[in-house]
């Protein structure tokens, strides 16, 4: 019966192995077939800066306009506290706001006169006392206050421009700005990254990003159809494992009846196994009864033992501390003499520092001497090598001249010496003809 049992526990075992394994592989399936891409490296833009200078202006009008609304919009905190403000931002600026929070109470009220005008049952019955304004007059009032109000705004912005001081102690009152003009300074920021970050985009980049933006969203259509085929086979292999699940539950079933059987069979065996249990520890209780008397017999002589080594070592624990005190002592006093060693020495290199600075300073005048000296002996030796030039340059004319002066006396005495011979030969002819 017992070695029925064991194959019968062996076999459940091995069904149980085999259902894991079996969701193993679905599992292993289902991360092959869903891979996951990351492609946001390739759709960052490979430049870091600005490669135009029409994309550099874009970026730097956008610049401006935030600065300018950020100062802009801090006018009327500035205008509420102006006496606070007043000795930061300077005369000029400060009557430039004045005028400004002048024109603008102008403007509310032109424009409340406007909203009067548009609904007349408002207004008032005066006839006889005043002149009324038509409504193209204010119209007229209105939009001439509005552009005074622009170029009184352009004229704070060109101000505010040549005082720097006074944009640093605005920019630390950013927290009086109203939220709905930090979000718009939000938003302006945001387009800024966003139109950077279109600019660092060459064309042709953005060329490749689209065609690979295609070819991925054609990939993820080709793999939705295939994860559609692999999700109906893996539902129809699924299918498959539920039944042969069910037909090994059954056998499990059948088996864990079996093993059931087998318990209250085994029941008596277990009643005798637990007698024979019980009998085999009380003679092992009684045996550690014993043991336990003697091992309490050997901590008391282990006990004693402890105590005659701890008064043994007492007197060593005494020359020990001792000696560590008049260890302790020594080093204190090489400590005490290596510091005024130190001190020594940190003197005489205070003295070798201040003699090498007082010789490098006289080094530096020995080399600025040196320099203007050698400028003068280089021109020296320039004048000289120009001088001995010249003389040989004379010497070569004398030379010259003295040959050409030689070659031609030679030449002249040659011819001299012809036309002698000549005019000697023409007196001897006319002497032998006078002689005939």
């Amino acid at each position: 019966m017992a070695t029925e049992a064991i194959e019968r526990k062996i076999q459940i075992e091995a069904i149980t192995v085999e259902t894991n394994e079996a969701r193993i592989d679905d599992n292993l399936t289902m991360k092959r077939v869903s891979p996951k891409v990351d492609v946001l490296q390739i759709l960052e833009p490979v430049r870091r800066k600005l490669a135009s200078i029409e994309a550099e202006r874009i970026i730097s009008v956008i610049e401006k306009t935030i600065d300018k609304l950020e100062k802009v919009t801090l006018l009327p905190h500035i205008s509420y506290n102006l006496s606070r403000f007043s000795v930061a931002l300077g005369l000029e600026l400060t009557c430039a706001i004045r005028e400004h929070v002048r024109l603008e109470q102008h403007f509310y009220y032109t424009v409340t006169k406007l909203i009067e005008a548009d609904h007349p049952e408002h207004e008032e019955d005066q006839s006889g006392k005043h002149k009324v304004k038509t409504k193209v007059e204010r119209y007229n009032n209105f939009t001439l206050l509005q552009q005074a109000l622009g170029s009184s705004v352009k004229n704070i912005i060109r101000l505010f421009e040549g005082t720097p001081s006074a944009c640093q102690i605005i920019q630390t009152e950013c927290r009086a700005r109203k939220p709905l003009c930090t979000g718009l300074i939000l938003a302006l920021k945001k387009l800024r990254n966003f139109v950077f970050g279109r600019l660092l985009i060459s064309p042709v980049e953005e060329k490749d990003k689209t065609e690979f933006v295609e070819n991925i969203i054609l990939q993820d259509k080709q793999n939705t159809v295939i994860i559609a085929t692999l999700e109906a086979e893996l539902a129809a292999a699924i299918k498959d494992k539920e039944n042969e699940m069910l037909k090994k539950n059954e056998i499990i079933r059948k088996l864990k009846n079996n093993l059931l059987q087998l318990d209250l069979f085994s029941e008596d065996s277990i009643r005798q196994i637990k007698q024979d249990s019980e009998k085999q520890q009380q003679g092992d209780q009684k045996d550690s009864e014993g043991r336990i008397v003697k091992l309490q017999e050997e901590i008391a002589q282990l006990r004693t033992q402890l105590n005659n080594s701890i008064t043994e070592h007492r007197s060593t624990e005494q020359a020990l501390r001792r000696r560590k005190f008049k260890t302790e002592t020594e080093i204190e006093n090489w400590i005490q003499k290596y510091d005024a060693d130190i001190e020594e020495k940190q003197e005489e290199y205070e003295q070798l520092v201040k003699i090498h600075k007082d010789e490098g300073i006289l080094l530096f005048e020995l080399e600025s001497k040196i320099e203007a000296i050698e400028s003068e002996y280089v021109q020296v030796v320039e004048d000289r090598k120009r001088r001995a030039e010249e003389k040989r340059i004379r010497e070569e004319q004398i030379y010259l001249m003295g040959r050409a002066a030689v070659t031609i006396q030679s030449f002249w005495k040659g011819f001299k010496v012809r036309q002698l011979i000549k005019s000697l030969k023409k007196k001897k002819k006319k002497g032998k003809g006078r002689r005939k």
